[in-house]
Order: C-alpha cells, then structure tokens, then sequence
C-alpha cells in the first residue's frame, strides 16, 4: 500500500489524465519524493502524488489514515495562491480517486481539478411566526401536543 515498488503504470496513467489539464513536467530523481509530478495550468501550478490501493476509499479523510506517509511529505510542497497539492489513488479496478489537499482539510474532487459539492438535503425554513416556507403550521413547534 504505501511502501513497495513505484506505480509506474499508474503514473503513466495518470499522466495521461493530467495532460487534459495542461502541461505536465513529470519530475525524476529518488524514489521518497513529495510528488511525481506538476501540471501546468493557466493559473496555478498543482503538486500530484500518484498510489495505488487495493480498495476505494470511502471518504476522503481515509486517505489521511491511509497514506500518512505521503500525505505528510506531500505537505512540504509550499501552498500558495498559485500552488495546489494533489494526491490521486487508482483502485485494482482501474477506477481514479482524485483528492486536493490543503493545510487544514482534504476534499474528493474530479479529474479536471474541480470541487463537486455533495448533494444538500433538502430543508424546511421556519420563520419567527411558527409556519413553515409553505405556509403550513410548523410540526415541530413546541406549543403542539406531541404523544
């Protein structure tokens, strides 16, 4: 999981994705290094370090149990307004996970680097009268009897 041979396959892939991107430069030298490569877009530079897992991750803060290692080491690359970090994991079945990582959270995010919000739940308003948005009386009001 985190020690072992390089993910060459899966660099080469990701490599390929990250092309759509930008320009990618990918970096050579020691194996223990914070990131495998830089892509080049118009307005910022992003830091990619690539793994391989056994299974999806469920959320995205696993990856920091997971793979603290190299998260940790990802965390040298300075973060500027220019500058993103981000690691992306390829499952045995050939499925991507892609996740930015800033100084104080971690977020799933898409191939091209855009955040996708999960769905909100659908809520009711209440106002100060006691009904709700569609002008029903609010269930939830303490005046009623509730058995």
């Amino acid at each position: 999981m985190t020690r072992g041979r390089r993910p060459v396959n899966a660099i080469d892939e990701a490599v390929e994705i990250a092309g759509r991107r930008g320009s990618v430069e990918q970096v050579t030298g020691k194996r223990g290094r914070a990131f495998d490569f830089i892509i080049i877009e118009p307005d910022r530079n992003v830091f990619v370090k690539v793994k391989r897992s056994q299974t999806s991750l469920t959320y995205a803060l696993e990856i920091l149990h997971r793979y603290q290692r190299e998260i940790a080491s990802l965390h040298r690359v300075a973060l500027t307004s220019v500058t993103a970090r981000e690691f992306w994991v390829r499952s045995q079945n050939g499925t991507w996970q892609f996740f930015l990582i800033r100084h104080d959270y971690v977020m799933e995010i898409r191939a091209d680097g855009v955040y996708i919000p999960h769905e909100s739940l659908p809520a009711r308003t209440v106002d100060l009268s006691g009904t709700s948005d569609d002008g029903t009386d609010d269930p939830l009001s303490p005046s009623e009897n509730r058995e």
